[in-house]
């Protein structure tokens, strides 16, 4: 409780938030594991990926490592990947890529000086 008590609360939420995407991630890998020989298993494999990016974020935000804003940049390529190329030629989905590169962008700086 003391370790909790002298980190700036923008980390204590960060950190929180980047576990709670991992294990969101994990039920996601859970949900679409192949149970037939039809399925690929690619999406079980991103979900996987996805979630230990997002823990891993979680962890070195937590302990306040200098690669917790790679780290977090990282997980939110691993997101707009696959994005990419669900959406490949509609600029309808343009001003949310900008806005998550934006918010990957104040994450990154806010972790850079924490």
């Amino acid at each position: 409780m003391r370790a909790m008590l002298e980190r700036p609360l923008g980390t204590v939420l960060l950190a929180g938030v980047f576990l709670v995407a991992g294990l969101m991630g994990v039920a996601a890998f859970w949900a679409v594991l192949p149970r037939s020989p039809n399925t690929s298993p690619l999406a079980a494999l991103l979900a996987l990926t996805w979630s230990g990016a997002y823990v891993a974020t979680a962890i070195l935000t937590w302990r306040r490592s200098r690669l917790a804003p790679l780290s977090f940049l990282v997980a939110i390529a691993l997101l707009l990947f696959p994005a990419s190329f669900m959406f490949p030629a509609q600029w309808t989905v343009f001003p949310s890529f900008i806005t998550i590169g934006l918010v990957a962008f104040l994450g990154y700086r806010y972790l850079q000086r924490a």
